[in-house]
């Protein structure tokens, strides 16, 4: 009956035991959970619900499991280092490992909810590390210390990963998180077993929320202020207007939104607009796009005309024959060319997702970095289509159907700088790049086909030589007369500029408008000089290559994202090269993206990045001291205090160490001490801290009350004395502390008696 007797009296404790943790931990893992699905459905909505459901039980376990380690200090805050260590390294290992997909966790934080938000690697690495921080602090400042400004900026996270990737939160999950916080600072303060049953339910403020609150707002503000790009100031083009010239009739929209058969004049004193055109989100880690708008093939000695556009699809490149991509061409060079004595082609290039969106610009064409891939199939499906691949990418909906808002993720594909050195290397150029492919025929090689077809048709529709006059021949074969390659002598064309006082200037009006009068009297000129000047060049040299009108992206916002503004139009040229294909090459000199370009300061972008994150670096030393004096005021001052006591007299440095004995007491108290007679303060101190520093008290008492003048050995015994105390008075110890300082006081008068 007895065994019954305990049995049943056990499973009652069992019983009482989990309602009591249930009613401690129901409200704080009801509001991760709500968290969870809150980002988890920004990032990939179709697994929020299941994230969730693993959330709640993964919660559960890790409360019982901090219960557990919570009894034992020591041994649970090690155990709890090395379970976060663990976390910490299994998810960094998973963002390491995503990255060989090809997809950086930048681009897929930013990615398409429907498309790329679903990557089971990077998912991993959020739900584990993620969730078990997130856990970790709710758990702390609900079950441990009671800290309603902790479980607030949890609350925060999910608003902050809405607002960066600029989506609006839905109002239902935003009243769910505010609800599920207002019911944790209230039901948990409640249950809070640490706190005085008197003051449940009350808020108060003491030195603790002060160090927090300073600390948050000193750490978040400094990494702010680091992260924070520079924001340029374009001296581009400078004008509305850039493009606008002769509009095809008949297409939609006007300005921007439409292509055009010809290109701008090369003729500046344009007016400055820095209206916002467009935004791209991508992975945050180059420096600038160039974002193609037209190509165009011939040039009339004004300006450049698409002679090749389809009146249907209002394309200025054959839609017969769409071009071929970069990664086509490298792995059938692979074969033809190289053999199988180097690494695989996808060694040398990436496949990298960015999004153009704006609720207002609605152009007919894409303005999509080189190498972008789109659905090729849909150049088939008039009324449907979406992309069109050529040399503008168009994005229509349909005959005279309105284009929709820019809203378009796009993936383009990149080359690596291990395939700029291997083309270097290898030394090829155009004759010798169709020798090799004609061998290869002969042999009944497919891919040798493809790629002379390819680079013939580049080479047919892009060496055109109207405007090329001998001085501009000759001047091209001396700057490219030790060049082995065909990118070789492209750079070299570039580097030219760069390297013989050639100036950016968008108010220059030259009295003779040829290109001739720009290379070799004026050298002043904006982008479509520069990059009509490298085309003709180039073509001089027998290799195929185009004049490009599009964007220069640059400009970083506070989120991250990049703004293209109205003044950023830019022409550049595409150079074709032997088992690359086409290669995009800017021959502007750099001054066109400086903030003030005539300046001379901070003409150089590498000096104005210097300069720009050592002005950082130092705000976080000033933000990272500040912090360091708030948490350690109390310590500082006590050093300055034993500083000050070495220049004043013995009797006046016992008088001064007493009154800041009574000062930590009051501090650490937050009450006012100031009245306690010294035996007061000795039985005290000896009941709450367990330690008298009885050598300063009767020091003081004789010296203050009984005209005595202290020795410098009698101070000295004391002030050691007060030192050894020191760190037990200026805060309340623990129970268990007390004991035992006052058991060491015991055998210490003992041993003196």
């Amino acid at each position: 009956m007895n065994r019954k007797k305990r049995k049943k009296n056990k499973n009652i404790d069992r019983r009482a035991l989990w309602a009591e943790r249930l009613s401690r931990y129901i409200c704080p893992i009801m509001l991760g959970s709500a968290i969870c699905y809150s980002i988890i459905y920004i990032i990939y909505e179709p697994v929020a619900l299941s994230h969730t459901i693993m959330a709640v039980f993964g919660q559960l376990i890790l409360y019982l499991l901090f219960d557990k380690l919570k009894s034992k200090p020591v041994l649970g805050g090690a155990v709890y280092m090395l379970l976060f260590m663990a976390s910490v390294m299994y998810s960094l290992t998973l963002l390491y490992r995503g990255t060989w997909t090809g997809v950086y966790p930048i681009s897929w934080f930013y990615g398409d909810n429907d498309t790329s938000g679903y990557h089971p690697t990077y998912m991993r690495a959020l739900f584990v590390g993620g969730g078990f921080f997130l856990t970790s602090i709710l758990y702390y400042f609900t079950q441990v210390r009671y800290r309603s400004m902790g479980v607030m900026l949890c609350t925060l996270f999910p608003f902050v990963f809405y607002a960066k990737r600029g989506d609006p939160m839905p109002e239902i999950m935003i009243t769910l998180i505010i609800t599920l916080f207002l019911a944790v600072m209230i039901h948990n303060r409640r249950i809070d077993p640490a706190k005085d049953k008197r003051i449940l339910g009350k808020l108060q403020y003491d030195r603790a929320y002060i160090i927090s609150f300073a600390v948050f707002i000193s750490v978040t503000g400094a990494l702010a202020m680091t992260v924070k790009k520079p924001t340029y100031r374009s001296q581009l083009e400078k004008s509305a207007d850039f493009f606008d010239n002769l509009l095809l009739a008949g297409n939609t929209g006007g300005g921007y939104e439409s292509t055009s058969s010809r290109s701008s004049t090369r003729r500046g004193g344009f007016s400055y607009d820095s209206t916002p055109l467009f935004y791209v989100e991508d992975d945050g880690m180059h420096e600038i796009y160039y974002l193609r708008r037209q190509v165009y093939d011939t040039f009339d000695g004004d300006v450049w005309e698409s002679k090749k556009r389809n009146f249907w699809y209002d394309t200025p490149y054959s839609a017969e024959n769409p071009e071929y991509s970069v990664d086509d061409i490298l792995f059938d060079a692979n074969e033809v060319i190289d053999g199988e004595d180097i690494p695989e082609p996808s060694f040398f290039y990436d496949t990298t997702q960015i999004k153009l969106y704006d609720e207002s610009f609605s152009p007919t064409y894409l303005p999509a970095p080189l190498g972008t891939v789109t659905d090729n199939e849909s150049r088939y499906t008039l009324k449907h289509f979406k992309y069109y691949p050529s040399s503008t990418v168009m994005r229509v909906r349909g005959w005279a159907e309105t284009p929709e808002k820019l809203d378009d993720t796009v993936e383009i594909t990149e080359i690596r700088p291990q395939l700029y050195r291997k083309l270097r290397f290898d030394g090829l150029t155009g004759e010798e790049y169709i020798k090799r492919i004609n061998q290869k025929i002969s042999e009944g090689s497919e891919a040798a086909l493809r790629l002379k077809a390819d680079y013939m048709r580049a080479y047919n529709d892009y060496t055109d030589l109207s405007g090329v006059t001998d001085r501009i021949a000759e001047l091209s074969q001396q700057i490219t007369v030790n060049c082995k390659s065909d990118i070789e002598k492209a750079d070299a064309i570039v580097n030219y500029f760069a390297d013989n006082g050639y100036k950016y200037s968008t108010e220059y009006s030259p009295s003779d408008n040829s290109i001739d009068y720009f290379l070799f009297e004026s050298k002043t000129g904006y982008c479509a000089g520069y990059a009509t000047a490298m085309t003709l060049m180039a073509r001089s040299l027998g290799l195929p290559a185009r004049y490009v009108e599009g964007f220069a992206a640059f400009e970083r916002t506070n989120s991250g994202d990049i703004i293209v503004r109205d003044g950023y139009a830019h022409a550049f040229v595409e150079v074709y090269i032997p088992a690359a294909g086409w290669l995009t090459f800017d021959p502007t000199v750099s001054d066109y993206r400086n903030i003030t370009p005539s300046s001379g300061g901070f003409n150089s972008g590498f000096l104005f990045v210097i300069l720009f994150w050592l002005s950082r670096f130092f705000i976080v030393i000033i933000v990272s001291f500040f912090v360091i004096f708030v948490l350690l005021f109390d310590r500082i001052k006590e050093r300055l205090l034993r500083i000050f006591l070495v220049f004043l007299p013995v009797k006046k440095r016992v008088l001064k160490l007493y009154a800041n004995l009574i000062n930590l007491v009051s501090f650490s108290e937050k009450d006012d001490y100031s009245h306690y007679t010294v035996k007061m303060l000795g039985n005290y101190l000896y009941n709450t801290r367990g330690v008298v520093p009885d050598l300063l008290l009767e020091l003081f008492e004789k010296t203050a009350f009984g005209g005595y003048e202290p020795t410098k050995e009698e101070y000295a015994a004391a002030y050691k004395q007060y030192k050894k105390c020191y760190r037990y008075i200026r805060k309340i110890p623990k129970e268990k502390t007390v004991n035992a300082n006052k058991q060491k006081t015991a055998n210490s008068n003992r041993a003196k008696a």
